[in-house]
């Protein structure tokens, strides 16, 4: 009848906490994420950026009275308008003045232009 006993007593064993398990207090929260605030938040970045940009006014630049239009293709140069700049880039490249000359080719978007100078001027003299 010894056995009983030695069941009982493992049996209270088994039930009872082991070292460090015991009623301690519950853990505490997880502290915040310090790196929170370094993230932009994409899901709303997009939306406010569209939202600005529609509302903002569309302005036009004022065209100079002098200078030649860039070129469109929905507003195409006339013939008259690409010999003009072709004529004053022309004048610019022959007084030496390569970067002038490109300068202005560029600023017009005629880049067959700015090709011609490049070449034009990156030849031995």
């Amino acid at each position: 009848m010894r056995v009983m006993p030695a069941l009982l007593a493992l049996g209270l064993l088994a039930a009872a906490p082991a070292v460090g398990q015991g009623s301690a207090a519950p853990a505490q929260d997880a502290p915040a994420n310090p790196y929170r605030g370094l993230f932009t938040p994409w899901d709303g970045a997009n939306r406010e950026s569209m939202d600005a940009e529609s509302r903002a006014p569309i302005q036009a630049p004022e065209p100079d009275g002098s200078a030649v239009p860039a070129y469109s293709p929905l507003m195409p140069r006339s013939q008259a308008e690409a010999i003009a700049l072709g004529a004053r880039v022309g004048t610019m490249v022959r007084a030496g003045d390569c970067a002038g000359g490109e300068r202005v080719a560029r600023e017009a978007g005629d880049l067959a232009l700015v090709r011609a100078v490049r070449e034009h001027c990156s030849r031995p003299r």
